[in-house]
């Protein structure tokens, strides 16, 4: 067997994220999934990474790096196309990499949250998808963070190789967390928390708004905590047991969430939200919340042994009236935060990058 140098094995790999956050982009809790949490372990593993925005990058091109991950490739981008053609020159892996469906038809672009809560107009939204569309068709190579994604991807670009990398959490979050004991630590088992790190949610809420509503209406002793930018509801919003937060940041959101039993995580059903991942659940694992949450495919995966399904108000209703026990709660933590150790696994980026 050919034994391979600790220089040979060892490679460097540039993440390059669309991200808005053009100077800090670990603010974009996007780009820290999809980007610094795997960079993380790869780092963990001896190779060498860096993550930079679009903008700077193209401001700048470096090429030295051994393997490209492009997040949320944009062809509008000046200059994307002249670096995918000299990367392919130098033989250099290149891969695109989503953990949204942010390309496609106009019909699908008008089913985005962006659309539905007005933060882009139907045409913009459009030409977005169109141009996104266009830089997916331009690699051979792509990562997703969900099944549902991916088989978006092999619809749009179907010469291309895909494959699934689930969003994780990585080691110097996990191990710091679970020092902490924050998964087992005392809380009120009645407290329900809604944490929506953006306003794009405002849609979602209605569809656990009557049952949450019936629920708080009921029971004088649960209470609901809202953390975010989402609109709460006029009748929800007007109950006496219903606090709300501003989002905080993401190294604070655990011991913060620990002060909630259980955590929701409801979405409107659409083509859209299919693709969406099981980041709700990786946060209220680490905090050591139950989660009950919309069934999209990527928290049906995960399975009932680690959370709650609610398909339609009767179940969200059922679910939020139950209040688990201290001993059953803890079980679910400590099984939780098993699966996040167990799953902590980027093997499509290490498989598509040569790693």
């Amino acid at each position: 067997m050919i034994q391979r140098t600790e220089s040979q094995q060892r490679k460097s790999v540039c993440f390059i994220s669309e991200t808005g956050r053009v100077e800090r982009p670990l603010q974009d809790p996007s780009v820290r999934y999809r980007c610094y949490h795997p960079a993380e372990l790869l780092i963990k593993a001896g190779h060498y990474c860096s993550i930079v925005s679009a903008p700077k990058f193209y401001d700048s091109p470096s090429l030295d790096s051994d393997v490209h991950v492009f997040h949320r490739p944009n062809m509008a981008r000046p200059g994307f196309a002249d670096v995918i053609r000299l990367l392919r020159k130098q033989g250099k892996p290149v891969i695109a990499d989503y953990d949204d469906l942010i390309f496609g038809t106009p019909e699908i672009a008008l089913e985005s949250s962006a659309v539905k809560n007005g933060t882009l107009t139907p045409d913009k939204a459009i030409a977005a998808f169109s141009s996104n569309l266009a830089g997916l068709r331009e690699f051979d190579t792509v990562t997703t963070s969900t099944e549902p994604l991916a088989d978006k991807v092999r619809e749009f670009n179907p010469g291309a190789r895909v494959l699934v990398v689930p969003n994780i959490v990585p080691p110097s979050i996990l191990s710091v967390q679970r020092g902490f004991e924050t998964h087992l630590r005392t809380r009120s088992s009645t407290t329900i928390g809604y944490f929506a790190g953006t306003k794009s949610h405002d849609r979602d809420f209605p569809v656990v708004e009557a049952a949450l509503h019936r629920v708080l209406a009921e029971n004088s002793n649960l209470s609901l905590l809202v953390v975010g930018p989402v609109v709460v509801p006029r009748a929800i919003a007007s109950l006496p047991n219903v606090s709300t937060a501003p989002v905080v940041n993401y190294l604070r959101l655990p011991s913060l969430m620990a002060m909630c039993s259980t955590v929701i995580a409801p979405l409107e059903m659409s083509a859209f939200n299919a693709c969406k991942s099981r980041v709700k659940f990786l946060e209220a694992a680490l905090s050591g919340c139950r989660l009950v949450a919309s069934p999209i495919p990527d928290m049906q995966a995960i399975g009932s042994n680690h959370l709650t399904l609610a398909d339609n108000s009767d179940d969200w209703y059922e679910a939020l009236s139950a209040i688990p026990d201290a001993s059953k709660r803890r079980e679910l933590a400590i099984r939780n935060v098993d699966f996040l150790q167990e799953n902590m696994k980027i093997d499509g980026l290490m498989k598509f990058g040569e790693l």
